[in-house]
Formats: structure tokens, sequence, C-alpha cells
């Protein structure tokens, strides 16, 4: 499903990371977790979300399980960690 993470950034919305990440098929998708200062309370905090899709509850762990192999290549300064531990916590 994915072959690289190319880049991450942080929101000044308050705390939203993207995780930008090289598909099989070439294109980019970028994930964000919302955690933006106007989401806390809200049900889209801590919640991520996909440029390409929408996501389903079962895309949550498919998500997790296939960035996870990418973790030992990926440089620590991106949060990919992070995404999975969310990501998981989701499903």
């Amino acid at each position: 499903m994915f072959t690289s993470v190319s880049d991450s950034a942080a929101a000044a919305d308050g705390g939203s990371l993207a995780l930008f990440v090289e598909r099989l098929d070439g294109a980019v998708e970028t994930f964000v977790i919302d955690r933006s200062i106007a989401s806390r309370g809200s049900a889209s905090y801590n919640k991520v979300s996909s440029s390409l899709r929408t996501l389903s509850p079962e895309d949550y762990p498919a998500i997790a399980d296939a960035l996870e192999p990418l973790l030992p290549e990926t440089p620590s300064i991106h949060p990919l960690a992070e995404f999975i531990r969310t990501l998981r916590a989701q499903s």
C-alpha cells in the first residue's frame, strides 16, 4: 500500500500533525491528526483523515498495519509511530 514517508508537518492550529506518505501507485497521500484548538472537546479531535479518501472504521487498522513496516527506515523526526498509535486507537 505504501512505499515511504516523504515528509511531515505540524500545523499552527494548536497541534494538528500531517504525514505525507508515498503510495505504491505513485500518489502521495496526506494523513492529518486533527488536534486543533477548535476541535478540542469535539468528535473530530484526535481523528485521522486522508487527503485522498474518506476513512471508514475498517480502514484505520489496515492503514496502521501498512505503515508499520516503514518504521525502521523512516527518520525519527517524522511522527510515524504517533500516527500508527492514533490509527490503532480509532479501530
